[in-house]
């Protein structure tokens, strides 16, 4: 941490500097629905001085080093100063129940003249915990490292983009169960968000404009839910939106193929808490139609009544691999089927069972042929998503003769291994990719 406050202090100290190297902001958190207005320089100087505190440990395979080295002259370039505020939209829930959903939008403001701008929609990825929601973070502006996605969405605002982020059903003040890679209802949730956005920016008090410029980027689950509403707007919402272009970086995109040889893997993940977390979702779901995600049917008898309730967004990603049977201290990690009963591993196993039915249902690939330009970025060693899901997935979209729209790139950066449950190459490749899939992103913006 010596080492990444040296960075950022001297990244300060070369900018034109309104505050001194880790000044906070104003400790009083703002009221619900109401804009904060930051300096991106404020914003870097944060990051630095919560550094000094403790990592909490969910959140400590984020390596902030990679984020100075990505995105840190964004924010010492000051183009613009950030607005942000929270955002309360109605939407469909994935029961098909009409809710109030939130989500957080940062716009660029530059003094008296209104820019105009491109609006991107930024999907985070697999968040259980209810409070490191992208909304709740104008509450906690003290603890900016808790939020590292909304970090990568203000530098890049910074640089000229409305930036909108829907914080999911389940999350910020939807206090329900999340549709964790439920294709259609992420999908329709972003698109409504996408809406929301599109009027507050609209309004005379915003301090832009939009240009008509839409992209998509997102990481991980962010990644999955990029894809699947990129498929959205263009099947469903032509006539409305006009995608300009979408990264969807490292998803879950072959749940049916890969995800499920994760899900069945003989070798232990250093994540389990992501395979209850999917049934748990898809018993919310699928609920109405069948009891095979049910608790009862899918989770050992000591894990069936203790699993459930910790995805009610008051637990963190950590604590439920916990109570899987995971130690941090010592390390020692487990195999997420352990915890399955062997009736739905057996449903698991075979390709033609009605789990593996759902589950290729919700492919982000499947059902669609892109038609706007899409590139993913996947490291190659990842191995909490691996890469083969991009590739099945371009695989596919060529087969389907859009092979002119879709590109596939292997992020090769060296990640060392180690044996530290925290770290893995799935987490520290955030920042460089996010980098990779805005860069590329940037290169169509007007």
């Amino acid at each position: 941490m010596k080492r990444f406050r040296r960075i950022i202090c001297g990244m300060l100290a070369s900018a034109v500097l309104l505050t001194g190297c880790g000044s906070g902001p104003d400790s009083s958190a703002p009221q619900q629905g109401s804009a904060v207005t930051l300096d991106p320089l404020v914003l870097l100087a944060d990051i630095s001085s919560s550094l000094q505190g403790p990592l909490v440990r969910s959140l400590g395979g984020w390596e902030w080093v990679r984020f100075v080295s990505s995105f840190g002259t964004a924010l010492t370039a000051r183009k613009y100063e950030l607005v942000l505020q929270k955002v309360s939209y109605a939407s469909i829930g994935a029961d098909g129940q009409p809710r109030t959903l939130s989500g957080l939008l940062i716009l660029p403001r530059s003094g008296s003249v209104r820019p105009s701008v491109p609006i991107l929609l930024y999907q985070h990825g697999t968040e259980p915990y209810r409070p490191y929601s992208p909304s709740r973070y104008l509450e906690n502006r003290l603890r900016p490292i808790d939020y590292p996605e909304v970090m990568v969405a203000a530098a890049i605002a910074s640089t000229g983009y409305a930036v909108a982020m829907a914080d999911y059903e389940g999350l910020g003040d939807s206090t329900g169960t999340q549709p964790y890679v439920h294709g259609a209802s992420l999908a329709r949730q972003v698109v409504d968000m996408l809406r929301a956005s599109r009027s507050i920016i609209a309004a005379s008090a915003s301090p832009c404009t939009w240009n008509g410029q839409l992209f998509l980027m997102g990481y991980s689950e962010g990644g999955y839910a990029t894809m699947v509403a990129t498929r959205e707007l263009q099947v469903n919402h032509a006539a409305e939106f006009t995608v300009t272009a979408s990264a969807p970086l490292a998803g879950p995109h072959d749940l049916s193929g890969v995800m499920r040889g994760v899900m069945l893997s003989d070798s232990p993940s250093k994540a389990p808490y992501f395979l209850p977390f999917v049934l748990n979702s898809y018993n919310y779901v699928y609920g109405g139609r069948t009891t095979l995600f049910s608790p009862d049917s899918t989770l050992l008898p000591a894990y069936a009544g203790v699993l459930p309730p910790l995805f009610d967004g008051n637990t963190p990603a950590d604590r439920i691999s916990e109570a899987m049977g995971m130690s941090f201290s010592p390390p020692q990690l487990i195999l997420p089927k352990s915890t399955l009963t062997d009736s739905f591993i057996g449903q698991l196993a075979l390709d033609t069972s009605p789990a593996v039915a759902f589950l290729r249902e919700n492919d982000s690939y499947r059902g669609w042929v892109p038609s706007v330009p899409i590139r993913m970025v996947h490291h190659g060693d990842d191995e909490l998503v691996p890469f083969a899901n991009s590739q099945v997935a371009f695989a596919a979209f060529s087969t389907a003769g859009a092979k002119r729209w879709v590109a596939l790139a292997r992020e090769t950066l060296a990640i060392p291994v180690t044996a530290d449950p925290v770290m893995t190459t799935h987490v520290s490749a955030a920042f460089p990719i996010l980098f990779n899939g805005w860069s590329w992103l940037d290169t169509f913006k007007r």
